[in-house]
């Protein structure tokens, strides 16, 4: 399917716009929440948009300027259970009680309890959820009633609400009744880079697995270190990652790799060297139990990996028919699939454009940009309207259309 789409700007008729993001651990370091934040952000910013990102202390981020927006740390209290609550507590206070903004965004479910504080000052607040926190595997029972009551506040406590997946939408509207917008992550073409980092580290160029994720349970890398050991292969798996909070996690890793000489644990890696790790692997796995729609699938798709995920619906959607999957928490079939693939090298790279051109088709930083600044100008006292030009026309897979809801 084809369509022309809407280019929306704040031009002359448009209202530039002082926008504020609150539960972001650290800026340009961290996940998810600060790859959407940092892209989706220095968009707004070269659009002509005032953006302001709240961060935490606790990961080397200091205050002042990086492509375009202003990055204001607060103090946080740093333990696995308070650290986010903590950062969205001080940033919404001084969000409330220093700056002058228009509207705040808010990421994930937990901090969707303060969207309505901003409001009580006549601030608009948007929520994107990025996932299904209760979920997790860290969480005991008091933490998941927590978590459960926050992601039912999503529908009255924000203004508007957005998710990255049509999973996530879908699950929104069939348990609650309820409507979000879809806006989904994106990617950034990036030509491949050469091995250079890589030699530094005994890594081998095309002859290992790559896994690139935070280093916490439902990310799934144990899975794929018990599959992985019990394979006959020459092949490196290297992990790259890291999480603060999860010491005892990542110690079970450490522990469960035996001291296998194949398996490279390279710790955080962000610019050039994950680069370097998304061009040159044979393949790219990833076997997490709980998305919302994972950056890091899509960034390794961009790069022309072919990739093997577990089969849960959020990766697959991710994936479309571009890349290969096993059964969720399953390292035995896990184990058959990459045995395969390993044997295989034909179906591997019979993959790698195949995944290239979905991801480029499907999900583009720009785009969501647009439709992000769509939704912020739907917002009451939002009343500038963004100028619409035509952009050529764009081949879009498995109907993504931006700002649909389901009815």
């Amino acid at each position: 399917m084809s369509v022309s789409m809407p280019c929306r700007s704040a031009g002359k008729r448009g209202k530039t716009m002082r926008i504020a993001y609150i539960a972001v651990k650290g800026i340009p370091h961290g996940g998810g929440v600060e790859k959407v934040t940092e892209e989706i952000g220095s968009r707004l910013a070269l659009k002509g948009h005032d953006i302001l990102v709240y961060a935490s202390r606790d990961f080397g981020t200091r205050d002042g300027m990086h492509r375009g927006m202003r990055i204001k740390t607060v103090p946080s209290i740093n333990t696995k259970s308070l650290h986010k609550l903590s950062i969205c507590l001080m940033a919404t206070l001084d969000v409330i009680l220093r700056e002058k903004v228009d509207l705040v965004h808010f990421h994930a479910i937990g901090p969707s309890l303060f969207s309505v504080f901003p409001r009580l000052f006549g601030i608009p607040t948007v929520v994107q959820v990025h996932g299904l926190e209760r979920k997790r595997d860290k969480w005991g029972i008091l933490g998941r009633l927590f978590l459960g009551f926050a992601e039912l506040s999503v529908f009255f406590l924000p203004n508007r609400a957005t998710a990255v997946s049509r999973v996530l939408q879908a699950y929104f509207k069939e348990l609650y009744g309820r409507k979000v917008s879809y806006i989904p992550n994106g990617v950034t073409p990036e030509p491949d880079r050469s091995p250079s980092w890589l030699t530094t580290q005994g890594i081998a160029p095309r002859r290992y697995i790559l896994f690139a994720a935070r280093l916490v349970e439902e990310k799934g890398a144990h899975f794929l270190i018990e599959a992985f050991l019990g394979m006959e292969t020459d092949l490196q798996l290297v992990i790259a990652g890291d999480a603060a909070h999860m010491e005892g996690y990542k110690g079970r890793l450490a522990r469960l790799a035996q001291g296998d000489p194949r398996i490279v644990f390279t710790g955080f890696v962000t610019g050039e060297p994950l680069a370097e790790l998304y061009s040159n692997a044979y393949l790219f796995c990833l076997p997490s139990t709980l998305e919302g729609l994972p950056i890091a699938l899509l960034e390794a798709m961009s790069y022309g990996n072919c990739c093997l995920v577990s089969d849960i619906p959020e990766n697959l959607e991710a994936t479309g028919d571009a890349a290969y999957s096993f059964k969720n928490r399953d390292a035995q079939d896990l184990r058959r699939v990459l045995c395969q693939l390993a044997a295989d090298p034909g179906r591997v790279a019979s993959k790698r454009e195949e995944a290239r051109g979905h991801v480029r088709r499907n999900y583009s930083w720009d785009r969501a940009t647009l439709d992000m600044e769509s939704l912020y100008h739907s917002l009451p006292g939002i009343k500038g309207v963004p100028d619409i030009k035509v952009l050529p026309e764009i081949q879009l897979d498995h109907g993504y259309l931006p700002q649909q809801d389901i009815g």
